[in-house]
């Protein structure tokens, strides 16, 4: 719970902060700022580094006591929790780069157990655009597996509708949003 009070407190800390760069890491051969090709967003098998507000964070599967506990943020870089490998920071040209977050969303399910809820997704919502990191695997255009190890960025509406991700995944796709911690585990409470 330690781990989920912090990703709560740090996307509330983003709002009205600017994002400034996102870094991916990528291989010489990654064509089109994916590792795996995918139409529908970037198939990405590390963390990403986020810049805002003059401070750097990494989004990606970074909970240390389990395997596919879902997305987190910690501050710092990814190498300082990932292995990158050979791979180059290659900074990725969003719309989203210099402007204003306004919202951020955590989606939650359930885990690959269903005994506790994990967090699926992260959204970052400007007065103009959004970037969507979710934890699910999309291989010729369905999902292959809800819950990995690896990250999906989207910046499309029609992919939002496409896989139900976000706030069109609430109620059709197990999807869930809490406001905090306390609010997640009187939910989890109830359903187990």
């Amino acid at each position: 719970m330690n781990e989920y009070d912090g990703l709560f407190q740090t996307c509330q800390s983003f709002l009205g902060q600017n994002i400034e760069q996102i870094t991916f890491y990528l291989d010489e051969d990654d064509i089109d700022y994916s590792e795996q090709p995918n139409k529908y967003g970037k198939s990405l098998l590390n963390a990403i580094e986020l810049k805002i507000s003059g401070k750097t964070y990494c989004l990606g599967n970074l909970f240390l006591n389990k395997d596919f506990d879902g997305l987190n943020i910690l501050r710092g870089h990814t190498i300082d929790y990932e292995n990158i490998e050979n791979k180059k920071p290659v900074l990725y040209p969003s719309e989203i780069i210099g402007q204003q977050i306004t919202k951020t969303i955590i989606y939650w399910t359930k885990s690959l157990l269903g005994k506790y809820f994990v967090p699926q997704e992260i959204e970052f919502r400007t007065t103009k655009h959004f970037l969507l990191c979710s934890a699910i695997e999309v291989n010729g255009g369905e999902v292959n597996c809800p819950l990995t190890d690896e990250i999906l960025v989207v910046e499309s509406e029609l992919s939002l509708i496409r896989f139900q991700l976000g706030e069109l995944g609430i109620l059709k796709n197990n999807r869930y949003i809490f406001n905090n911690s306390e609010e997640l585990m009187k939910y989890a409470k109830n359903i187990s």
